[in-house]
């Protein structure tokens, strides 16, 4: 079975698809970072050896509210020979004593090409995760990371095309889900993961960690009507009205 690295730019359900595949044996860290109400499993390491990477390569940014760009990234794979990547290369040492092993926390946008330099690519299967925008953007103001429609298309966008021309740049090939896949065509998704990772999932394993309904999409009008009125109510402390 090979490991599994799942890239995304965030509010896309990755929590789910990765706790469907520790199910089937998946190592996801001694701790997982959990947030509130949910756990993300993503590996703790993994999340603060990205801080600390991103601290290293002097990252200013706020990632979670500016659009990646070629510059940026550019700069952080330049800095990257300046720095002790020991502390890395243990990490990676570490979770192949537990393959197969799964990685996903949305900084990797901003550090694979850095881990790239350490990982057995050829051990690897990388999932390009991304979701519905209007969805994206309704959960990102109901969790109060207020920004605008236009804003969070052009975000996820960014960084799903810096993610695939990774990928393609490096000769890795990868298969992309929406989160909708697996919620309104769960049969047919959790197929698909069997047949990439010579997995025997069942629609059951969904069910043990998915805990909403399947065969629709989490947010609905009520929800959206909620997010506006979260955007409406915060934006002019934050966006420029002509994003809307």
């Amino acid at each position: 079975m090979k490991n599994v690295i799942i890239l995304t730019h965030g509010w896309t359900g990755s929590s789910v698809f990765a706790a469907l595949l520790s199910k089937a044996g998946y190592w996801c860290g001694d701790n997982t970072f959990k947030k509130v109400d949910y756990d993300t499993y993503e590996n703790l390491r993994l999340v603060e050896l990205n801080n600390q990477l991103l601290k290293e390569l002097d990252y200013t940014g706020n990632r979670e509210h500016e659009i990646l760009s070629s510059e940026v990234l550019d700069e952080l794979a330049r800095k990257a020979s300046t720095i002790d990547l020991t502390p890395y290369r243990e990490f990676l040492n570490e979770c192949q004593q537990h393959k197969p092993w799964i990685w996903k926390d949305p900084r990797l946008a901003l550090t694979i090409r850095i881990w790239a330099k350490l990982l057995p690519l050829d051990e690897v299967a990388f999932i390009v995760l991304t979701r519905d925008d209007e969805q994206a953007w309704i959960t990102s103001n109901l969790r109060r990371h207020i920004q605008s429609y236009a804003f969070t298309r052009n975000y996820n966008g960014a960084i799903t095309n810096s993610i695939k021309k990774f990928l393609n740049e490096n000769h890795q090939e990868f298969i992309e889900f929406k989160f909708e896949d697996l919620q309104l065509t769960p049969e047919k998704t959790v197929e698909e993961l069997n047949q990439l990772l010579d997995l025997r999932l069942t629609l059951d394993d969904l069910k043990s960690v998915y805990k909403f309904p399947l065969y629709k999409k989490t947010r609905g009008l009520k929800d959206k009507l909620t997010a506006w009125l979260i955007y409406l109510k915060n934006y002019r402390s934050r966006y420029d009205i002509s994003n809307l």
